[in-house]
């Protein structure tokens, strides 16, 4: 024989029993015997014996019955069980195989058979060792697996979730089909008030699908902390994504700019469903519609970043979701939710609660419990006196209290106007003053207003008094773009000296425009009129400043900062 077996016999004819053992015992296997079935119970040792042969008719305990609590004593470990009977008839026989037999041997016996049914048996105890052993190899590579992805997924979403998606004007839905989300909702405040939001809905599913968001969350929150605009971060995210994903994976996403000065918002939408503005007394939702190629499909080159700019007020709602939600999947594996969907299209769903709705809904079609793709939905409400601001109460200090003092200035032609936005960078280096770092918001709410005042006002002679109305807002952004990208001449200016020492500090900051300038004393100066649509540049500088001074055309504005 190929392998010595452990063999326990059970039968209570003692000519049969003994036949059988002297005939194992000739082929080589290590044979013990019991005389029915209850002690066959009593001597099994599931950790010795790997064949068990039972007579079918024993006294006390029969073969069926000692089957069974063999097995229960064997738990998962396997043990081949062999009946022997001198029954033909076929119901017995079944009965055999029914209680876990894995073969019978009729009597009397042939040593061919026997000979023959004991290599199979043996076959199969090998087969069955080297496939537990490769279970357990398997559980144990299956357990690790799972345990280094519970902890890659715990970096995950550290890296791809912060605080910001707790802001009281937020809420979202974020369900993955697998362990990892394809999905991302990203959400970050801006120095200047307001915040940025990007939902994203990667190529495919799990792991390979959430890898890409690494590098977008590492771009998003690190140029969004440093000042930069929208459009300026789009292109970077897209030439990052390009750069690293493969062909055939791309990312189809939403970008969301908050302004809570100006009360707009700015969207971009690459290739995920249309984006619904809710208005409290408009009975149809506002669409933004893709209008771009998603991240990582264009080179740098061909990448477009054309956005909507529009209006919002208080009792405003923004809702976003990714196509695991436009196309989800009800019974019958059919594709059905954006009929849906149709109450929120229509306008039926009562104002303020459409993100309730839609959760509602998707519950109780069975989607959230079965998501045949990865879920995201993002609701905003746009309320600036509810949210979008960040509570800095803990803000650790990056720098220093040390003195620090220089001057800088920055010039910007035509083709620098077109294709730069300088504040990103001017605001980097004034907050690398120790003890300004943490004043950043209004640092750069002050360059904004300066610098908008020159291109908008000085350079593209635009006006104000058009953001009058909802319509002429949109106008006005619409002729800012148009007339900025045909500039030909004009320049801005900007100069900063920073005085500073370990008790005090004082940033003067001053921007000049090559425009004709305007009548300073006509100007609207007083912070009553900051809550009105237009105009409210110079009160908020007079707020947040030390000292506000313009030159006498009206060109050249200077400005003092203590802290």
């Amino acid at each position: 024989m190929d392998q010595t077996l452990n063999i326990l016999i059970a039968d209570d004819n003692p000519s049969d029993r003994m036949l059988l053992e002297a005939m194992l015992s000739q082929f080589g296997h290590n044979v013990i015997t019991a005389v029915d079935g209850q002690e066959a119970v009593e001597m099994f040792d599931p950790n010795r014996i790997q064949l068990v042969c039972l007579d079918v008719k024993m006294p006390r305990k029969d073969g069926w019955e000692a089957a069974v609590e063999i097995q229960k004593i064997a738990g998962s470990s396997f043990v081949a069980i062999v009946f022997l009977s001198g029954v033909t008839d076929p119901v017995a026989l079944s009965n055999c195989l029914k209680v876990g037999g894995t073969d019978f041997i009729s009597k009397p016996y042939s040593p061919t058979l026997v000979t023959a049914k004991l290599k199979a048996i043996a076959r199969l105890l090998l087969l069955h060792k080297k496939l537990s052993k490769q279970h357990n190899e398997l559980s144990l590579f299956s357990q690790k697996m799972v345990q280094d992805q519970e902890v890659a997924k715990m970096v995950y979403e550290q890296i791809t979730r912060s605080n910001s998606l707790n802001d009281p004007c937020l809420k979202t839905l974020h369900r993955a089909s697998q362990i990892f989300n394809g999905d991302v909702i990203l959400a970050a405040y801006k120095p200047n008030g307001g915040m940025h939001l990007l939902l994203g809905d990667f190529t495919g599913h799990g792991l390979s699908a959430a890898i890409g968001a690494l590098p977008l969350a590492d771009i998003f929150f690190e140029w969004t902390e440093k000042g930069f605009l929208m459009k300026q971060i789009l292109p970077e995210i897209n030439k990052r994504l390009y750069s690293v994903l493969p062909s055939n994976m791309f990312c189809s996403a939403a970008f969301i700019d908050i302004n809570i000065y100006n009360e707009s918002v700015e969207i971009w939408n690459g290739g995920l469903p249309d984006l619904l503005l809710f208005r409290e007394n408009d009975r149809l939702p506002r669409l933004f519609k893709s209008m771009c190629l998603p991240l990582g499909v264009a080179d740098e080159y061909e990448f477009e970043c054309v956005t909507d700019i529009v209006s919002f007020r208080s009792s405003d709602v923004l809702l976003a979701f990714s196509d695991g939600v436009y196309e989800a999947k009800g019974a019958g594996d059919r594709v059905m939710f954006n009929d849906a969907l149709s109450p929120l299209y229509d306008g039926d769903v009562e104002h303020g609660r459409q993100f309730e709705w839609l959760e509602k809904t998707l519950y109780e079609k069975g989607i959230i419990d079965n998501p045949h793709d990865d879920l995201s939905c993002l609701a905003i409400e746009l309320n600036r006196e509810k949210g979008f601001i960040s509570n800095q109460a803990g803000y650790l200090k990056q720098h220093t209290r040390v003195p620090a003092s220089f001057s800088f200035e920055y010039a910007l032609d035509a083709e620098s106007l077109r294709s730069t936005d300088p504040l990103p960078y001017v605001l980097q280096i004034l907050t690398t003053v120790p003890g300004l770092n943490e004043h950043s918001s209004q640092i750069f709410m002050i360059l904004s207003e300066m610098y908008s005042n020159a291109l908008e006002h000085g350079v593209l002679k635009l006006s104000s008094f058009s953001k009058q109305t909802v319509e002429g807002f949109e106008y006005y952004y619409s002729e800012r773009k148009e007339r900025l990208s045909s500039l030909d001449t004009g320049t801005v200016t900007i100069k900063a000296k920073v005085n500073s020492t370990s008790e005090r500090g004082m940033l003067e900051l001053s921007v000049e425009d090559s425009g004709e300038g305007f009548d300073v004393s006509q100007s609207n100066q007083e912070l009553e009129w900051i809550d009105t649509p237009y105009s409210r540049g110079i009160p908020l500088l007079k707020q947040l400043c030390e000292q506000v001074e313009f030159s006498e055309k009206g060109n050249f504005l200077k400005v003092v900062y203590s802290w």
